[in-house]
């Protein structure tokens, strides 16, 4: 398979939609405190799906896009498959975790998915690495390691299920840049809406019978802003995330991803300040403000480097509207 091409707009346009994408993955864990409060996380997860496959539907209707359906190959509705359950276990996968391992746990070991993630754009999309930018990669995950340095020493590996819970969460992280992978194999015959619309429609079905139908019936107008603000945030997170792939190499969108959790401390902060009650908010330490320095300044290094004249080229099929 040949190295994959853009054109020499996408930089922009990557970078507004994978900012977009970690900034609504940042603000997320603020929103499912307040849902976690209303419902179990299978159901809150199936409601998610649920909106966000029904405006998608209505939306590719409306556009007459559903008809692209009807072009795939049998391999490529395999890999469409394969894409739904990986997504749909790495949801599980992350629920399950939960039961064995910290939340601030779970966030540590979660941060291989950017690590996976790059090594699917080496791997499956020949994507290559300069010294420079591996060094740079490197210090991103040298300054997650400062961010989290508090969580990681409070970290009790004799733990019972410690390991399970390990175990589990690199998983889901493992399991999830294989979906993003697939995805991206798919982009050129398939719309990223279209993509999603199948996985959100997998991810219903799927879900229904371990999801508290019941749980619904007691909700009260703003707890059910709260969840619609959850499903809503699914469908504009995972949306900026696959039309990025048309313009991104996996490893640029990797280096961003990873600056998540910046996000999701500057959000707990906000959030804390609006809502003490509610949210709690866990101090960061001078080498943990140390590590989001770094953190930063190796994303912002690593994808604003010259570009190669080979990720400068015309797109072209990759780019299905």
């Amino acid at each position: 398979m040949a190295m994959q091409t853009y054109p020499p707009n996408a930089f922009l346009t990557g970078l507004i939609l994978v900012c977009n994408t970690v900034l609504f993955w940042g603000i997320l864990p603020i929103a499912l405190v307040f849902a976690l409060e209303l419902q179990d996380g299978v159901t809150i997860t199936w409601f998610r799906f649920l909106v966000a496959a029904i405006v998608v539907a209505g939306i590719q209707a409306w556009r007459g896009k559903l008809r692209q359906f009807c072009s795939l190959t049998g391999r490529e509705w395999l890999m469409l498959l394969f894409a739904a359950i990986f997504l749909i276990a790495d949801y599980v996968l992350f629920i399950y975790g939960l039961t064995y391992l910290e939340p601030s746990a779970m966030a540590v070991f979660s941060q291989t998915t950017p690590v996976f993630l790059a090594l699917t754009g080496v791997v499956f999309f020949h994507e290559r690495l300069n010294r420079f930018q591996t060094a740079c990669f490197l210090a991103l995950f040298v300054g997650l390691g400062l961010f989290f340095n508090a969580s990681i020493a409070d970290l009790d590996f004799g733990q019972e299920g410690f390991m399970v819970g390990v175990l589990i969460a690199v998983s889901a992280s493992f399991i999830w840049a294989l979906y993003a992978a697939l995805q991206k194999k798919l982009i050129g015959r398939l719309s990223s809406a279209n993509i999603l619309l199948f996985i959100y429609l997998a991810a219903v079905v799927s879900l229904l019978p371990m999801s508290d139908l019941s749980s619904f019936g007691a909700l009260e107008r703003s707890d059910w802003m709260i969840i619609t603000f959850c499903a809503f945030n699914t469908l504009i997170a995972y949306s900026t995330f696959s039309e990025s792939m048309k313009y991104w190499p996996s490893t640029h969108i990797s280096s961003v991803v990873a600056t998540t959790p910046v996000a999701t401390i500057i959000a707990s902060y906000v959030g804390h300040l609006l809502w003490p009650d509610v949210i709690r908010f866990t101090n960061v330490n001078m080498l943990g403000w140390i590590g989001v320095l770094v953190v930063l300044t190796s994303a912002v290094v690593f994808n604003t480097r010259p570009r190669r004249k080979a990720e400068v080229a015309v797109l072209g099929q990759d780019c299905i509207e």
